[in-house]
């Protein structure tokens, strides 16, 4: 499992609409799937989990398992694996003095442990980058 942690300077519940709603507004662009580095990027109560790129493209990045606002987001996660097996992403949001503890937790899921163990390095780097970007957005 890789567990990763970053401090926001906002209130748990902005912290969440930054990542649901507004991913594409930080999302680093070599982390994008479309290439397109002002994508939108959208975690929907709804369920879905994509990137659309400003020429219409989209790419269905997973699925949104637990949508709490403000606490926590459960992800089915596509990238390295796709649907049929996906790993899995927790995010959860939890109040600190003077903003909120954004912690990701992604694990196999359904993804072989084989599978997952020559993804995780990739995994690894890839929250390093999403994280930083993260907190260098002004909440």
């Amino acid at each position: 499992m890789i567990v990763k942690s970053v401090f926001l300077a906002c209130r748990p519940d902005r912290a969440f609409e930054l990542f649901t709603d507004q991913a594409g507004l930080w999302w680093p662009a070599a982390r994008r799937h479309t290439k397109d580095a002002n994508s939108t990027i959208r975690m929907a109560a709804a369920g879905r989990f994509y990137e659309r790129s400003r020429d219409g493209t989209e790419v269905e990045l997973g699925v949104v398992r637990q949508f709490e606002p403000g606490k926590r987001l459960v992800l089915d996660w596509f990238p390295g694996t796709g649907p049929e097996a996906p790993s899995q992403v927790e995010i959860t949001f939890e109040p600190v003095d003077g903003g909120t503890k954004v912690t990701v937790r992604h694990d196999r899921g359904a993804v072989d442990d084989a599978v997952f163990g020559r993804d995780a390095t990739t995994y690894d780097r890839s929250w390093d980058l999403v994280l930083t970007s993260a907190a260098a957005f002004a909440c």
